[in-house]
């Protein structure tokens, strides 16, 4: 009786090790030939995973587009993160053009808008004008001006009281200030007028220059006749 006590136990400790070893060993997903087999030694290569080191590589460089063999060139299959990083790309150098296009368009526009305001704020000094020269004698003066943009120039005639003279005009306006050179003929003299303008009529002073004479100054006062 004692001799076959000493044979069960045994036999009983063997069958628990192989019920543990059976709770261990993952039987789900699996056919009986495929548990029989495993049984038996013969393992079913699962094609999920790769079989070795070689096909783990060639799956991950499907995958990604890293060639193994080149390293730093991506193969032909160009993976969904590649192509989003260049799209990225596109869109930041889509984004820099039209922001320099509308930087430029701003520009413009403010310049534009520059310009017109200094030309609504230049005076129109186009026109016949009559102008009376005091220092020590007054003399007369007619002349018709024309403008184009903020130049002036034209011609007319000077009479000090004794000889009439023709004379020419040229000089330049800004906003409402005028100034002119004027210039006799025969008798050649300059004068040089700093007006201020204030509708169709002007006012200031001169200085006037001579061969042979000292310069001299005097006042001005003009209004436009038509």
């Amino acid at each position: 009786m004692r001799f076959a006590t000493l044979i069960v136990w045994p036999s009983i400790i063997l069958a628990l090790f192989a019920i543990n070893a059976c709770s261990f060993y993952d039987t789900t997903g699996k056919s009986v030939d495929q548990l029989i087999n495993e049984s038996i030694g013969i393992y079913a290569h699962n094609s999920g995973f790769p079989e070795n080191p070689r096909e783990s590589r060639v799956l991950w460089s499907q995958e990604t587009g890293v060639n193994f063999t080149m390293p730093g060139i991506q193969s032909g299959n160009v993976t969904g993160a590649s192509k989003s990083s260049d799209a990225n790309a596109t869109d930041a150098v889509q984004y820099q053009s039209a922001s320099t296009m509308s930087a430029t368009q701003t520009s413009t526009s403010e310049t534009a808008s520059a310009e017109r305001s200094t030309t609504s704020s230049r005076t129109n000094a186009a026109g016949s004008w009559s102008f009376e020269l005091r220092d020590s004698k007054t003399r007369e003066l007619s002349l018709t001006l024309f403008q184009s943009e903020d130049a002036i120039f034209g011609t007319g005639s000077m009479n000090d009281g004794g000889d009439t003279l023709e004379v020419s005009a040229s000089g330049s306006v800004e906003k409402d200030r005028l100034n002119l050179d004027i210039t006799s003929l025969g008798i050649v003299s300059l004068y040089r007028l700093a007006l201020t303008t204030n509708g169709d009529s002007v006012s200031g002073n001169y200085r006037a220059f001579s061969a042979g004479k000292e310069p001299w100054a005097g006042i001005a006062n003009g209004i436009r006749t038509k």
